[in-house]
């Protein structure tokens, strides 16, 4: 992969992640000590950013690096889905979590049937 191509799908990553946790790009500028200008360049890979850059970033969504920088292979984004769905899973209070493990264990039931 082209380090453009990379920078790329790294910011539609962040972007992507962000907006799920419904978090504006100045609120996640403020929490990671970034310029929001900067956070808009990197999601559409007009910016290149430090791995300490990317750490505070993903500080800032409470995630690892690793998780943050996870990139799929060849033909398996799903993956990268299904991580970011366990890891919103796990914020969720305890409760929750047995609602969540429930409703998937309904629908793989269904699937498999």
């Amino acid at each position: 992969m082209e380090c453009a191509d990379l920078l790329k799908v790294l910011g539609e990553r962040v972007r992507a992640i962000r907006k799920t946790r419904k978090v504006s790009q100045e609120r996640l500028a403020e929490l990671a000590g970034l310029h929001p200008v900067f956070i808009s360049k990197l999601e559409t890979g007009k910016a290149k950013a430090s791995i300490c850059t990317f750490y505070a970033i993903a500080t800032a969504l409470d995630m690892t690096l690793a998780e943050l920088v996870e990139l799929p292979r060849e033909g398996e984004a799903w993956n990268s889905d299904l991580s970011e769905l366990f890891q919103a899973a796990k914020r969720l209070e305890q409760g929750k979590q047995g609602i969540f493990v429930e409703t998937v264990r309904g629908l793989l039931s269904g699937l498999a049937g």
